[in-house]
């Protein structure tokens, strides 16, 4: 008796490439992430600031610390960490990238409109132009 096995390779090259463009996806922000911690660095007195930074894609409570009443001159290093942590965590949490036309990145921080503008620092301006 001849024995016959059909195997579907649509399902299986659709998986594939779901996975590859999930992956991209991440690398991508991932690689935002990076350039946004970079670019906030030298911004560091409290680290309210670059720890308030989050990815999301719609609902979601962002972060938004204040720098009221925080320590002065803190260490940019340890706080690039910290926020890198939280937006590396964001990215690991976001679902299904493959079907999202867009994500979000935030910093409800209360100063940030200041320390985009009033200090001049364009963290924003860069992530538009870098990643439109």
């Amino acid at each position: 008796m001849k024995q016959v096995v059909n195997i579907s390779l649509e399902d299986k090259i659709e998986k594939f490439i779901e996975d590859v463009v999930e992956d991209d996806a991440k690398d991508i922000l991932y690689s935002l992430a990076d350039d946004v911690i970079f670019w906030s660095t030298p911004t560091v007195d409290t680290g309210a600031y670059i720890t308030s930074f989050s990815f999301n894609v719609g609902a979601g409570r962002p972060r938004g610390k204040s720098s009221k009443n925080k320590p002065r001159r803190q260490s940019p290093q340890q706080k690039a960490a910290e926020g890198r942590e939280n937006l590396q965590r964001d990215i690991d949490k976001l679902p299904d990238l493959v079907n999202k036309e867009s994500v979000q990145l935030r910093n409800e921080a209360p100063h940030a409109q200041a320390v985009e503008d009033k200090h001049g620092y364009k963290v924003f301006a860069k992530v538009r132009r870098e990643y439109g």
